[in-house]
């Protein structure tokens, strides 16, 4: 017998096992998740640690034109939660300009920090050097918007009972988030590789939140935080993408959306937020 032929003979017969084995196994019917009954999810933007001044490509001013042009729902606002007194961020011209462009489109700015010396944690800070950030921070945005600020992000998530104390004290309540992107740490690698797979994952968290009644229905929806940090390029050149996946993975886990998926009107973000903060509940940790 040539090699050929048994060569052929070996074939036919593990294709012959392989054929039983797919006869005799039960073929695994794909997972339904199912929807959850109640109120629809909305999805509430937010960014951390801007806004950029890196040129010539500007992360922070390519989100603010993806947010208002794209293909999943044009013109959504977000929250930025932004630095206004780094030099690099919102304590220059560049950056005070798009502060200001946030505003008159219809974002809110809300405080993430004031430290000159750029993004300092609070926990780090005396209570004078925390109530001086605070306070000017505080200032800074009601100069561009007219408005008091509301909201407060504490640096790298890091707060304790003091610093709580502190945002009290100033009329400032913290919002931390259902959802991070986990795009703010950047050594020289931006790129998220498993954005997809992260995403459902932190979508089925979700719904297992609001399974377990942690979340409340606000003005019809339930509101779901979604972090991401306006200073990385990588998330700038991929938002539409993000906001796609948002959209694909929660119908992929099955939590129903809203007509419109994510919030797109000023004071209804603030009246939302002020409520989430106030709760004080999330689906996870950031």
């Amino acid at each position: 017998m040539g090699a050929a032929s048994r060569l052929r003979r070996v074939w036919i017969a593990v294709s012959a096992v392989a054929f039983i084995s797919t006869c005799t196994q039960p073929t695994p019917n794909p997972v339904d998740p199912g929807l959850l009954p109640g109120a629809p999810v909305r999805f509430l933007i937010t960014f951390d640690d801007g806004p950029s001044t890196w040129e010539p490509y500007n992360p922070t001013r390519v989100i603010l034109d993806q947010l208002l042009h794209n293909a999943v729902q044009p013109e959504i606002k977000a929250i930025f939660f932004v630095q206004t007194r780094d030099r690099r961020a919102g304590g220059g011209t560049a950056g005070q300009a798009l502060l200001r462009r946030a505003n008159n489109e219809g974002h809110v700015l809300a405080l993430h920090t004031a430290t000159a010396g750029g993004h300092l944690s609070h926990t780090g800070l005396s209570d004078a050097e925390l109530d001086r950030s605070l306070r000017a921070g505080m200032a800074d945005i009601q100069l561009i918007t007219g408005e008091t600020p509301k909201l407060v992000r504490p640096p790298f998530w890091r707060f304790d009972e003091r610093t709580l104390k502190a945002y009290h004290a100033c009329g400032l309540l913290m919002l931390l988030t259902d959802i991070s992107a986990r795009d703010g740490v950047i050594y020289g690698w931006t790129i998220s590789l498993r954005r997809r797979s992260h995403f459902a994952a932190a979508l089925a968290q979700v719904r297992r939140a609001i399974e377990e009644g942690k979340l409340q229905i606000v003005e019809g929806a339930i509101p779901v935080i979604v972090t991401f940090h306006d200073t990385n390029t990588f998330t700038a050149s991929h938002m539409e993408e993000y906001l796609q996946i948002l959209v694909d993975q929660a119908h992929a886990v099955g939590l129903p959306l809203a007509r419109l998926p994510f919030y797109n009107e000023h004071e209804q973000i603030q009246r939302v937020a002020r409520l989430r903060a106030e709760a004080g509940v999330y689906a996870g940790p950031p």
